[in-house]
């Protein structure tokens, strides 16, 4: 505020946030008091008001003669009689307040005056938005703990610790219209049924189907503390926007290194949109260091969505992330599934060789349900693995 003062010669200068019953002053400096001390004032007194109603800069030069603030109780008690305000914007794009420089004289606002407003009101809104992101992030933060300890209740609950975690982090799947969904989850050992892979799939409001498969490093019970604390965070954050994956990711990103979440992971993250007049869907995915999802086609054919892959989450925030996309033609399957299904260290079989060998075991089941398909697809692992495998199938039905 000090620095709208001393740039426009204003005695006044305020941040204000406008609701239905009042404005109230995060940033304050100049009012008389009580205003000042109080930080609020009805909106019979608000000027600011109608810049949120408006969406646009409000510029007056007199209050006494100006007809839509001449009548407003701001003109007397604040001595409000110069005003220019621009516009606060919410993360979600929606003006909820204005930065504001108040003269209690008339004036003639200036380009450069106004210029250098709206310039400062941009700053204002990008911290704004960056407060309301942390809050986010500390919210699901809270999520993702109450969530923990409700499975800390559970293990004190049930005589087997690994049993009570693998039902905790293996989702209900949906049923969206048009698609068919299972997934699979294998433990490393038999006798340590608990580890880092995990997958998720929900569905939001505008008909989209998104899905995730990830590795957290470990194979033990942190490992799985961490794997339910990244997925919620990541649930949270894709349930209820229409972003692309990559900011999706970026979000997570950064919210592990605030918390901090200790953890690092690989991730895709999907998204499945409504089906077109001719049933395909478009599919929208980026990939943070998992092997590449393989798409089984109608004719039986195996395409192997090879993309070069980002750095894995939890390393670098600053790092750039990307999208991919491609169709998802009717009848065809969809295969998302985390390096323990193709890798082999004891026979030397590498990724590549694996996912060769993952995409033989694919090809001609293109007439068998999604479960089916996982079946066969898991059935040469079922008693020879080295590591969890995770796994998602998504059949296109039309």
């Amino acid at each position: 505020m000090r620095l709208v003062r001393h740039q426009l010669s204003v005695p006044v200068a305020l941040v204000s946030l406008v609701s239905a019953e009042e404005q109230v002053f995060p940033g304050a400096a100049g009012l008389p008091e009580p205003y000042q001390s109080d930080r609020r004032t009805p909106l019979s007194h608000s000027f600011c008001q109608h810049v949120v109603a408006s969406a646009e800069p409000l510029v007056i030069e007199d209050a006494r003669r100006h007809p839509l603030v001449r009548h407003n109780l701001a003109v007397p008690e604040l001595q409000v009689i110069a005003y220019a305000g621009m516009p606060l914007t919410h993360a979600d794009g929606r003006v909820i307040g204005s930065l504001c420089a108040i003269d209690s004289q008339p004036r003639r606002w200036t380009e450069t005056d106004l210029a250098v407003l709206a310039d400062l009101a941009g700053a204002c809104s990008s911290e704004l938005q960056l407060r309301v992101m942390t809050g986010r992030a500390a919210h699901a933060a809270e999520v993702a703990a109450r969530e923990w300890r409700r499975t800390q209740r559970l293990l004190e609950e049930r005589s087997s610790v690994a049993e009570t975690l693998q039902r905790a982090m293996l989702p209900q799947l949906p049923s969206p219209r048009g698609l068919q969904l299972a997934g699979r989850y294998l433990p490393a050992h038999s006798n340590h049924r608990v580890g880092g892979d995990w997958f998720d799939g929900f569905c939001t409001a505008d008909d989209v189907t998104v899905l995730a498969i990830g590795d957290t490093v470990g194979h033990d019970i942190a490992a799985a503390a961490d794997m339910s604390q990244l997925r919620t965070l990541l649930r949270g954050y894709a349930v209820d926007r229409g972003e692309v994956p990559s900011d999706t990711m970026q979000r997570l990103d950064r919210a592990m290194l605030r918390l901090p979440v200790d953890a690092i992971a690989s991730i895709v993250l999907a998204r499945i949109e409504p089906a077109s007049p001719s049933g395909s869907r478009r599919l929208r995915w980026t990939n943070a260091g998992p092997p590449p999802p393989l798409l089984l086609l109608p004719d039986g054919a195996v395409q192997v969505l090879r993309t070069p892959p980002d750095m894995l989450v939890g390393i670098d925030p600053t790092r750039p992330r990307r999208d991919h996309a491609t169709d998802l033609p009717v009848g065809s399957t969809l295969v998302l599934y985390t390096d323990g299904l193709i890798e082999r260290r004891s026979t030397g079989q590498d990724i590549d060789e694996g996912i060769t060998a993952l995409g033989r075991v694919l090809g001609g089941l293109q007439h068998l349900p999604a479960d089916a398909i996982l079946d066969r697809v898991l059935d040469p692992v079922r008693c020879d693995r080295e590591d969890d495998i995770a796994a998602l199938a998504i059949r296109v039905e039309g």
